[in-house]
């Protein structure tokens, strides 16, 4: 029997029990006769053809994502040795440092002691001869044996005195004061990161668009907002120059806080789990720690780059944009060298690269160690300036002049734009991923809002 209703054929069974209340039922002979057309079987060989081509790339797409995942696997497997290499390498140095600071020690020490050795002996040959003058028979006249007892006399009590001297300074030795905080640390340490499987979507399109007011009661000027970080409570940092603050945005994306800096902010990037460093156009870079409210740790100073964009802490070293480059510095504020050639804006960092927008067709990226590892360009970009990175390892960057959001894979293959644009009238910063709420994060100048783009 044929079911007009559900429009599909059924045995006399279904049709009795599970198609009883279906008005269009009819038996075969008439469902052909009545609506059953030969173009209706060219129109299906048409479409399934069609969905068979269709299955065809879906089965093809699905072999080369095997492939990429082993590639995906492999590059994790050699990131997890790189870090092996480096963590043995580093304990490494560590036990010879350990091992030369003994050495020196026990040198000193021994040498110490040998000096010592020689006074002793020294003061022993002279003891040993004044006993053998004290019992010589020699006649010797009452003003020769005056002096000679005197003259022994010295010899004794300067051998007493070296005697009580040596007694009371106790031994010479030496002793190891482990510092527990390694070992305790590496202990704590229960992974060398997180592995997750995530979907990597085609479709990257912006579900919707909020602005966040950022401007608090205080502030002065309108806000602009030269860049944002994430901390790892899952709270952001708004770095507002115009303001001469740094705020902070709760998961929500409301400013609960702001602290006041000595200068106007022109990067800021998370050093710890709820630490912050924070460059000033005064040249110095002030240290902040974040809990309920900011509190200043220390300032460091640097010899450049003040009044230039963007800073990034990798490796325990801050990576300093300045006019034409960008200038590493340990956490003390000591100079090391330069790397890249031209002015940046915004950076960011994901494991052992930096990546750097640098007001042109796209972004640079860079080994923690300072070459040049790829570049991610696009002929859609002309002044980048935003970038951050989804934890998928989707790269995006935005353009100050279109407000288009182009997007790369991590090895730099351009995928597309994040559609539709961004529709705000005043010139974009400043990116930062929010991995809670899959949105990104968007700072702009001049304006009092942040603007939110939730993703599909």
């Amino acid at each position: 029997m044929y079911c007009g209703t559900h429009d599909m054929v059924y045995c006399l069974k279904c049709i009795a029990t599970k198609h009883r209340s279906c008005s269009d039922v009819t038996n075969l002979t008439d469902a052909a006769g009545s609506s059953f057309r030969q173009n209706e079987i060219a129109r299906l060989q048409k479409e399934s053809k069609s969905m068979k081509e269709l299955l065809a790339d879906i089965e093809k797409a699905k072999q080369e994502h095997v492939v990429l995942l082993k590639e995906k696997r492999d590059q994790i497997q050699r990131r997890v040795q790189e870090i092996q290499v480096s963590m043995i390498e580093h304990i490494k140095t560590l036990s010879k440092q350990a091992n030369v600071s003994l050495d020196e020690t026990y040198a000193k020490g021994k040498d110490k002691l040998e000096s010592d050795i020689a006074v002793v002996n020294r003061r022993r040959s002279e003891v040993e001869k004044i006993n053998e003058q004290l019992q010589s028979k020699t006649q010797v006249n009452q003003e020769q044996q005056f002096v000679k007892v005197k003259l022994c006399q010295q010899i004794t009590d300067d051998a007493k005195h070296l005697h009580a001297e040596f007694e009371s300074g106790g031994q010479v030795s030496v002793e190891f004061e482990e510092n527990s905080n390694v070992m305790e640390q590496f202990l704590e340490v229960k992974s060398l990161g997180k592995i997750e499987q995530f979907r990597v979507n085609r479709k990257r399109e912006i579900q919707r668009q909020e602005e966040v007011n950022v401007k608090m009661q205080n502030d002065q000027h309108t806000c602009w907002i030269v860049d944002i970080c994430k901390l790892g409570s899952g709270r952001f940092i708004l770095a507002d120059f115009n303001n001469i603050k740094v705020k902070l945005m709760d998961t929500d994306h409301k400013v609960t806080d702001h602290f006041s800096v000595q200068g106007q902010p022109t990067g800021i990037c998370k050093i710890s789990h709820n630490e912050v460093a924070v460059k000033l156009n005064t040249n110095n870079i002030e240290l902040l720690s974040v809990g309920t409210r900011f509190s200043k740790l220390r300032s460091i100073s640097i010899k450049e780059g003040g009044n230039y964009r963007g800073m990034i802490y990798t490796a325990g070293k801050f990576w300093v944009g300045k006019s034409a480059g960008v200038d590493v510095y340990d956490i003390n504020g000591t100079f090391e060298r330069s790397v890249a050639k031209f002015r940046p804006c915004q950076m960011i960092v994901c494991q052992n690269s930096v990546y750097l927008t640098d007001y042109n067709d796209g972004i640079v990226c860079f080994k923690s160690d300072g070459t040049k590892r790829t570049e991610l360009r696009d002929s859609r970009l002309e002044n980048t300036t935003g970038v951050c990175m989804s934890c998928d390892g989707t790269v995006y960057t935005i353009d100050e002049l279109s407000k288009k959001i182009v997007i790369f894979s991590r090895n730099g293959k351009c995928l597309g734009e994040l559609v539709p644009d961004v529709s705000n009238g005043t010139e974009p910063e400043s990116l930062c991923y929010d991995d809670k709420n899959n949105c990104i994060i968007i700072g702009f100048t001049p304006s009092n809002t942040v603007t939110v783009l939730y993703l599909i």
